[in-house]
């Protein structure tokens, strides 16, 4: 499994080199001047042309890309034109709160969509299957900034809670406050994404249900809970696995919108504010730090099969 893990790690560093190209290339790719598009048509030519030395546009492009490359790999990706500050700053401290928001998210989502999966299986084709089925449909059609808006209304308005619909200018600094700042937006993004775990667990379940070892299980006498916790659900996790691998990386960017209707200052509303304003090294930065978590989440799922299945092999 060492020798496995050491060959998908130098895969996944392949990866973000790709990634890197990719990145760079399609801010290449993007029609008229950059400096130009950022100041605006009323720009004088000579305010264009900083901007230009400043960004490093008026160098070759592979001497570009190997600066920034080099940046990179010692932790700077450059200045924000926006913010004007590290975008390594700038990124880290906004990671600080969309982390908190999807690790938080998607364990609520776990814990709604595992029991309720499992209960749609057991009992499929009946009333509760039924209204299992129609309840994660409703939360996967409903759009997440009109639940979002919905929540404020029926638990601030209406129920009169004392939770904020904003977080503090004071961060982390006030725990107590950020942290009532956060259950609205984690119930908004956790239901959204429980609502399409649902029925994956559903579907995963009821087919393991329908093995022969599951028949030959129960014709030995084993009790149902017995079969389902140690042989059914076992082998169903596989594929739920991997989406929630997948599902962790998606909701950090699913948080733009969330984040955009609390006014949480995280991930989402910088990559929003950034592709606003035109902030090309920003954008640049974002992209490559999700790029970065989607590529360590599919090696962290890929080490996991092993542990959930032995049939699958690391050679």
């Amino acid at each position: 499994m060492l020798s496995y893990a050491l060959r998908r790690l130098a895969l996944a560093l392949v990866t973000l080199w790709l990634a890197t190209l990719l990145v760079f290339g399609a801010l290449l790719l993007i029609p008229g001047n950059p400096a130009q598009a950022i100041l605006g048509l009323e720009a004088t030519p000579e305010d264009v042309a900083a901007l230009e030395a400043r960004l490093g546009l008026d160098r070759p492009p592979l001497e570009r890309y190997l600066g920034w490359l080099g940046g990179v790999l010692r932790g700077d990706l450059g200045q924000s034109i926006r913010y004007e500050q590290p975008i390594s700053a700038l990124i880290a401290a906004r990671l600080g709160i969309t982390l908190p928001i999807v690790a938080a998210s998607l364990l609520l989502a776990t814990l709604i969509a595992v029991p309720l999966g499992i209960l749609a299986a057991r009992r499929a084709g009946s009333l509760v299957d039924l209204a299992v089925s129609l309840g994660a449909l409703l939360g996967i059609v409903l759009p997440s900034f009109w639940v979002g808006l919905m929540f404020i209304y029926i638990f601030i308005v209406w129920l009169k809670l004392p939770l904020p619909t904003s977080f503090p200018i004071e961060g982390w600094g006030n725990p107590e406050r950020a942290l009532a700042a956060l259950v609205l937006p984690v119930l908004t993004v956790g239901l959204a994404s429980a609502s399409f775990l649902v029925r994956l667990v559903r579907g995963s379940v009821l087919e393991v249900l329908q093995q022969d070892y599951i028949r030959t299980a129960r014709a030995k006498g084993l009790s149902e809970r017995v079969v389902l916790y140690k042989h059914a659900l076992r082998n169903a996790s596989l594929p739920v696995v991997t989406v929630l691998g997948l599902e962790f990386a998606n909701l950090l960017i699913a948080t733009v919108v969330v984040e955009t209707v609390f006014g949480i200052p995280g991930l989402g509303s910088l990559s929003l504010t950034a592709i606003s304003a035109r902030d090309y090294p920003l954008v640049q930065g974002l992209v490559l730090v999700i790029a970065a978590f989607i590529v360590l989440m599919n090696l962290l799922v890929d080490l996991l099969y092993g542990l959930l299945d032995p049939r699958v092999s690391y050679g």
